[in-house]
């Protein structure tokens, strides 16, 4: 291990050789002091002196050549939230701008009722937050991990794997999205050193052999060149690359090949000065050696999301050995692999604003704001906005950005939400696919709707983003409720007096009323149509349709599909009514019945308790209970439970037991 004064020592040393001011030199020497002050006696899980790791993070960032502030916030990152120093008196030594950069980075640790999850989720929602005002937060983050997972080997097994799994979800994905290459790939590579050792180590070592071949192959292509681009007169230079480690590995996984199989393990990168010389460049690699159909891409035409820039193919040189050639500018190449951190490498001290905008940020501002649990803002996060995306077509020729590994369906949900919900089919390319059928780049996707269909609710395991999972159970939410608020309704118009005599009692809340619901099959009211019977669906109020009344489905815009009387007068009148009917049957005749009743409880549970023990003497079952909360005075509410009775029940008998309880009173039958 490097110890404190080697670190030191390199640290100033770099900020020397990059030509930092003096000015600069003293103000990071300010905020390498007051780190040594705080973090004095502090250990690391690896035994070594704390302050390592701040002034490991600051020497990071010098080498990237960033301002004062970012290597200013790398030493004091921790101090916030490690030591007894406030954000406030940061911002009394070094300026607002560094207290507000380290309090972006700060974790979240002092939510004492949250679970680690929820922690997590907020730390980078916070995070997040932050780097939208000063994309600066993200660089020193970013720095901060490549150094936690360097040393992730003194961590507990089960610490390393959460840490390597948030990293691979949430850090690396964010890096590659800013365009910062470098880092991108080295976090990655230490996740599958971290999760999948034996195959870091496969790689490395087959690498290692291939070692001899690869300078050759890139010596012999790299004479040919240089003879022709010199004769030229374009300015160049050369230089080998070696993918890396985990790209490999997910090439393997993907295309299930070993890793002799793998052909552009190692390529060569051609750094030109102008956009011309790029294409001429380009001409000339083919002019010299055979390109592999289908491996030319042109980034610079067609940059990616991320701003990556350049120009690829794939040749065939020596003994018929593949070699991929990228052609791009050194500001290409800068940009390419500093991304966003390329606006700081001259210290002009760029805020997000100064930089063009990426389209997957006004996603995440999006986001931000929308009232999401801590789960779902992370799933998000990494589902949706730091996914690799996909570039699909509307047969209009609209385009839309979808995360990979998206569905047919979460297209639907994409172009809009009724198109989502009226989906019954998908076609790419002009042929039928299966609605979870994985899209692919460039693909023409079109979506057949139909007025009856409905969403199933199936469907939120089959789409991968969670907008798409998001507006399907908000669907099915919709139609709950306004089958509880009819339900209620109902039952109002129903009132028949009973006793008045009260005991007070406690709100109570079960499960939900629908696992209630008696497990025999013979038991149930529900409604098929076309073969199905999970169908969620409400009761016309014009008509009350009950069992073996002849019943019609209406598929409404609003309230989803609707049950009425096949008599009822009230179809006429609607609009469309029948465009948008549907056949539906009582999928089993009633064997039981259903009797709901108004009460007043009190605080405990013991009314519920009571309630059971009498329905389980008569074989009944507590469908729903439920209490107004608004009407709690004095320990008071009211409320109302719905019970289901074999038809053999004496109502009469019942009703005495039930007045009998001493924890509920029975206010009328409905």
């Amino acid at each position: 291990m490097t110890g404190r004064i080697e670190l030191e020592n390199a640290l100033f040393k770099t900020l020397s050789q990059k030509g930092y001011p003096e000015e600069d030199i003293i103000f990071i020497r300010k905020a390498f002091d007051l780190a040594v002050l705080k973090h004095e006696g502090q250990k690391r899980a690896s035994g070594e002196e704390y302050i390592i790791h701040p002034i490991s993070v600051a020497l990071y960032l010098s080498e990237m050549n960033v301002d004062r502030e970012m290597i200013a916030t790398g030493l004091l990152h921790d101090v916030v939230e490690d030591t007894d120093v406030t954000k406030e008196q940061v911002a009394a030594m070094f300026g607002e701008s560094v207290a507000n950069l380290v309090d972006g980075v700060t974790k979240i640790s002092k939510l004492k009722t949250a679970s680690n999850n929820e922690r997590k989720a907020e730390t980078i929602r916070k995070m997040l937050f932050a780097m939208i005002l000063d994309m600066r937060v993200i660089i020193v983050k970013l720095a901060d991990k490549i150094h936690n997972m360097s040393t992730l080997q003194f961590l507990p097994v089960e610490k390393q794997r959460r840490i390597a799994k948030e990293t691979l979800e949430i850090y690396a994905p964010l890096a590659g999205k800013l365009g910062l290459g470098l880092i991108k790939n080295e976090l990655e590579n230490m996740v599958l050193k971290a999760l999948k050792p034996n195959v870091f180590e496969q790689i490395e070592k087959y690498s290692k052999e291939k070692e001899s071949e690869k300078l050759d192959i890139i010596s012999q292509v790299s004479k040919k060149l240089n003879q022709k681009l010199e004769r030229s007169n374009i300015k160049y230079s050369i230089k080998s690359r070696v993918k890396h480690y985990y790209s490999v590995y997910n090439k393997m996984k993907e295309y299930n090949k070993k890793i002799e199989d793998i052909f552009d393990l190692y390529g060569i990168r051609i750094i030109t000065e102008t956009v011309e010389d790029c294409y001429a460049v380009f001409g000339i690699v083919h002019s010299l050696f055979k390109p592999l159909p289908g491996r030319f891409k042109d980034y610079i035409a067609n940059p990616k999301s991320n701003g990556y820039k350049s120009l690829h193919t794939t040749v065939m040189v020596g003994n018929r050995k593949a070699l991929e050639i990228q052609i791009r500018t050194a500001e290409m190449d800068m940009m390419n692999e500093y991304g966003v951190a390329a606006h700081w490498l001259y210290k002009t001290g760029n805020t997000m604003s100064d930089q063009g905008e990426f389209k997957w940020l006004e996603s995440l501002k999006k986001v931000q704001q929308d009232e999401l649990s801590p789960e779902d803002y992370y799933q998000t996060i990494r589902n949706d906005i730091l996914r690799e995306e996909i570039y699909v077509f509307s047969p209009k020729g609209d385009i839309f950005e979808l995360p990979k590994g998206a569905t047919a369906l979460d297209f639907a949900y994409r172009v809009h939400t009724e198109v989502g919900h009226r989906c019954r089919g998908a076609k790419a390319n002009g042929q039928i696919i299966p609605l979870h059928s994985p899209l692919k780049n460039g693909m023409i996707v079109e979506v057949i709707t139909a007025k009856e269909s409905l969403p199933k609710m199936e469907w939120i395991s089959l789409v991968k983003t969670v907008d798409a999972k998001k507006k399907i159970r908000h669907f099915f939410s919709l139609i709950e409720k306004e089958k509880k608020d009819q339900l209620q309704e109902n039952a109002k118009k129903q009132v028949k007096s009973t006793p008045t005599d009260i005991v007070r009692e406690h709100e109570f809340t079960p499960k939900k009323i629908s696992d209630k619901i008696s497990s025999k099959t013979g038991d149930k009211i529900f409604i098929e149509m076309d073969g199905e019977r999970n169908l969620l669906f409400t009761y016309a109020k014009c008509c009350k349709p009950i069992p073996p009344n002849e019943i019609i489905g209406f598929i409404s815009r609003g309230r989803g599909l609707i049950i009425h009387r096949a008599d009822c007068k009230s179809i006429t009148c609607i609009k469309d009514f029948e465009e948008r009917k549907v056949t539906v049957n009582w999928g089993h005749q009633l064997k039981n019945r259903i009797v709901a009743y108004f009460m007043r409880t009190t605080t405990n549970n013991k009314s519920y308790i009571e309630l059971s023990n009498v329905m389980k003497k008569h074989g009944g079952t507590i469908i729903e209970f439920r209490i107004d909360e608004s009407t709690i005075s004095n320990d008071i509410v009211d409320g109302y439970f719905t019970i289901e009775l074999p038809l053999k029940t004496n109502i009469d008998n019942l009703a005495k037991e039930l007045s009998a309880l001493p924890s509920i009173s029975f206010l009328d039958r409905r």
